[in-house]
């Protein structure tokens, strides 16, 4: 059996039911069995157990309230040089009306964006053209008038150096995008194709390929400069590709990449550079600390009001530094610096470079209580690290006002 819906064995209704018992708390009207089994699919090619199927189903719900998901989908507006600059769009659906994308990833300047926008600024716009394609799906469903629940991506690795990969903080953004699509959009890509893949394509490929599920890796196709064509064209119509990758369509000045639609990429002007270490140092409120080697950093903060928002950004001198967030209910005592074993871990430790672009992020809170942002230099046996920090507190009421600074 498939494990789809129409399609599940006895075993496989059950273990569905078993989810949807477990998860009920939780579950909105739109939370169908189509929504379920993707998730159950993911966790069976993953080999997870019933325990872990829960959880990361739970995981997932609770990443898209602190995302923020349905602003992002419904009244997001990205910054300018995003819209300018990050490439790629949504261009039209293949022969079964499965949504599709066009990268041109060759063009892109991570480097450039980054020294731009904050990080957080940049999954934003990813999660936000993932609820474009959610949109589109739903709507093709209605119009074609049977489910689709998949979609595809071409990747035009045209121009790609390894330069754009060989900086750090742009491999770690790669492979936290890849992240975000296996555990929070499970089993919504039906395949991609690489195509104009180079001789270095397999170099950077490596770098990602260990962030995606087996499952994920079997669907990725990749083709050398015009073997593509054919393929491309056996599952996708050519009225509904550009005339710059073989199809007939384009936008309405003429232009064949369909640059309206389709974000082309290209170099980062650096008068969009926000100069962010500076931004940062310059920053008023800011904290510095030196963390001791193999010892962590914690910054606890009492939080009265359900519905409050932190808000944080930081960055080090020299080198990475690990960081998380934990939670700690009011009814248990809070004793500074110790043990996280008790501790709800909101946020798992990380190692993030920070040393070369500021880390920013943000977490809502369900409840009152402590939260916890540990900066974890445990891992360090030789190394202490000049922390530069600021945490900003927002009331629920004030979504409208300035942010409150924690001191």
């Amino acid at each position: 059996m498939s494990g789809r819906v129409g399609d599940l064995s006895p075993d496989q209704a059950a273990t569905l039911d078993a989810l949807r018992t477990a998860v009920d708390d939780i579950l909105r009207p739109d939370h169908d069995d189509y929504f379920l089994l993707r998730y159950l699919r993911a966790a069976y090619l993953r080999t997870y157990n019933a325990r872990n199927r829960v959880s990361i189903l739970r995981t997932s719900i609770f990443w898209r309230k602190q995302m923020d998901v349905e602003f992002l989908r419904e009244d997001y507006e990205p910054p300018d040089v995003i819209k300018r600059y990050f490439p790629g769009g949504l261009v039209g659906h293949d022969k079964e009306g499965c949504p599709l994308w066009i990268v041109p990833f060759g063009r892109m300047d991570i480097k450039g964006l980054f020294h731009s926008v904050k990080k957080s600024e940049f999954i934003k716009h990813f999660v936000h053209l993932l609820e474009k394609s959610e949109v589109d799906m739903k709507d093709q469903s209605e119009k074609l008038g049977k489910v689709i629940e998949m979609h595809s991506v071409i990747f035009d690795m045209e121009n790609f150096t390894m330069k754009q990969l060989a900086w750090k903080p742009a491999v770690d953004m790669i492979t936290q995008l890849v992240a975000i699509c296996e555990d929070n959009y499970p089993e919504r890509l039906k395949k991609i194709y690489v195509i104009n893949a180079s001789k270095i394509f397999p170099l950077a490929y490596a770098l990602v390929k260990p962030v995606l599920s087996e499952e994920t890796a079997k669907k990725v196709h990749v083709y050398v400069k015009e073997t593509w064509k054919s393929a491309v064209m056996e599952d996708i119509d050519p009225i509904e590709l550009p005339s710059h990758w073989g199809g007939t369509k384009v936008d309405q000045d003429g232009d064949p990449r369909c640059s309206i639609i389709i974000g082309t990429g290209g170099f980062v002007p650096c008068s969009y550079y926000t100069a962010p270490s500076r931004r940062l140092s310059a920053a008023e409120n800011l904290k510095k600390v030196v963390i001791e080697k193999k010892s962590l950093f914690p910054v606890e903060l009492k939080i009265e009001e359900a519905g409050s928002v932190i808000r944080w950004e930081f960055q080090t001198e020299c080198y990475d530094i690990g960081f998380g967030v934990f939670f700690r209910p009011n009814q248990e005592e809070s004793t500074p610096g110790g043990s996280q074993d008790q501790d709800e871990e909101l946020i798992s430790v990380q190692r993030v470079n920070c040393q070369l672009v500021p880390e920013d992020g943000v977490v809502s809170c369900e409840k009152p209580g402590t939260y916890i942002l540990t900066f974890d230099n445990s891992f360090s046996w030789c190394r202490s690290k000049k922390l530069m920090y600021q945490v900003h507190i927002l009331p629920p009421s004030s979504s409208s006002q300035e942010n409150k600074p924690y001191t």
